[in-house]
């Protein structure tokens, strides 16, 4: 089953109904309901011409072709289920009609059709998700063989150590110096005189890049220059340190509360209202942090994956302190300002 686009921001097919002549496609689309807690969701389509268009532009060629077969051979009375299986409609249940999400209570004798509905979108997910890391490792085997370094299966070698060897850390038997030279500037055979290149920052092209893959083209940004990080003027803010192998702050992912908001409800695919309404509190709700939180972790991955540099990892969202980033104020020449599209928000990236 090939899965388009990233698990949080794409609706997978997951069952075609024919009641009476009307034809209804059910997706499955992972909601944030808590913080990194993702709930599969199941939303409907109606209508043969909207079913066939969603499926042709979703990228599933097989399933609108198949879908249009079904439909041409229906009948107007027909009440029909199929189920979306590795590419194809396999005749399935016909159970009762299903909410966008699972009801607090539910009548008599319905709890093993709901059950069964809830295990079916799970499993989609799962494949969806085993699909989608297959992809990465692919991605990854696919650098480590460009740039001629040896892996591991299924492994990213860690970054490397450059701390050299103390004294009281060799055998005492050992010699590695001749006489007459401190045992400190001893350099093990092999190992690198220089330090690892430090985090590069990827262009804003390839921001948007991410940023449409995870969220969509609603989540365009531009450059803007010069990079002017002032956490007084802009108001409240939040970050998402980026550290190394051995936790040390070397950049961060800086978003102010209207990128946030932005940023964070397009990947919960909130309605223009829903936003309006964060828009109009003090701080945005814990959904749309957690949701933005996710935002950050993509771009993470997105400086991994940009050429060269060191590899980092990202810490959760967090509120930003008076005071806690003064580097970054000073960091200008090394650091990225992108304004969101019809001037939403701001989001910076540092490197320390």
């Amino acid at each position: 089953m090939s899965i388009a686009g990233d698990l949080l921001t794409t609706a997978t097919p997951a069952r075609l109904l024919c009641r009476r002549g009307t034809w209804l496609l059910e997706l499955v689309k992972l909601v944030p309901v808590d913080r990194n807690v993702f709930q599969p969701r199941v939303q409907r389509l109606e209508g043969a011409e909207a079913v066939l268009q969603h499926l042709k532009r979703s990228g599933d060629p097989a399933l609108a072709a198949a879908a249009g077969q079904l439909m041409r051979a229906a009948r107007s009375d027909d009440e029909r289920a199929f189920d979306a299986v590795d590419g194809d409609w396999v005749p399935g249940e016909l159970g009762p009609r299903r909410d966008g999400h699972r009801p607090s209570s539910m009548p008599p004798g319905s709890s093993h059709a709901g059950e069964m509905a809830e295990l079916r979108a799970e499993l989609l997910v799962l494949r969806a998700s085993h699909e989608r890391l297959r992809e990465r490792v692919q991605r990854l085997e696919a650098q480590w063989n460009a740039a001629g370094r040896a892996r591991d299966v299924l492994s990213v070698p860690p970054t490397p150590s450059f701390v050299m060897p103390k004294a009281s850390d060799l055998p005492q038997a050992a010699h590695f110096a001749p006489a007459g030279h401190s045992p400190t500037a001893t350099r093990v055979s092999g190992e690198p005189s220089l330090p690892p290149t430090g985090l590069r920052l990827p262009p804003v092209a390839t921001i948007n890049e991410s940023l449409h893959a995870l969220i969509g083209d609603q989540a365009s940004v531009r450059e803007k220059r010069p990079v002017l990080f002032s956490p007084d003027s802009l108001g409240p803010c939040w970050v998402s340190r980026l550290i190394d192998d051995e936790g040390h702050d070397v950049g961060a992912i800086v978003a102010d509360r209207a990128a946030t908001i932005a940023l964070g409800g397009a990947l919960m695919a909130l309605p223009e209202h829903e936003i309006e309404a964060q828009r109009a509190l003090a701080t945005p709700s814990d959904d749309i942090v957690s949701a933005m939180s996710e935002v950050a972790n993509n771009l993470c991955e997105t400086i991994n994956q940009h050429a060269g540099g060191l590899q980092v990892r990202v810490k959760p969202l967090e509120l930003l302190a008076p005071g806690s980033l003064d580097w970054a104020e000073k960091a200008a020449c090394r650091g990225l300002s992108c304004e969101l599209q019809d001037s939403a928000g701001l989001l910076f990236l540092f490197a320390r």
